[in-house]
């Protein structure tokens, strides 16, 4: 008969290991995630910290004001080949129901 007590601790072993994995996965992700955001806060800090140099030191030069949206990132996405495909399909066969209701010959 097989030894339960060897077979329990081999199954803790392996579920520890595996706990340890995922941990060091989501530590890895987590990471990068602030190292993504580290450089877009220093960033944002730097900004913040150049404007208030300016203004503090009273320069008649003003630096230019961007232009700010409400979303920053945002740009229009091109469209796909596929879906120029698919547009040019659907309105020809909207054509071609129109034209078989019309002219049912």
């Amino acid at each position: 008969m097989v030894d339960m007590a060897k077979l329990k601790e081999d199954a803790l072993r392996r579920k520890h290991e595996h706990e340890q994995m995922e941990r060091r996965r989501n530590a890895r992700k987590r990471q990068s995630a602030r190292r993504q955001s580290g450089a877009t806060k220093q960033e944002v800090a730097g900004s913040s910290r150049s404007a208030r140099n300016t203004s503090a030191r009273g320069s008649a030069k003003a630096q230019p004001q961007r232009k700010t949206s409400t979303h920053p990132a945002h740009k229009k996405k091109k469209r796909s080949v596929s879906r120029w495909v698919l547009d040019i399909l659907l309105v020809l066969g909207g054509l071609f129901i129109v034209l078989m209701i019309v002219n049912p010959f």
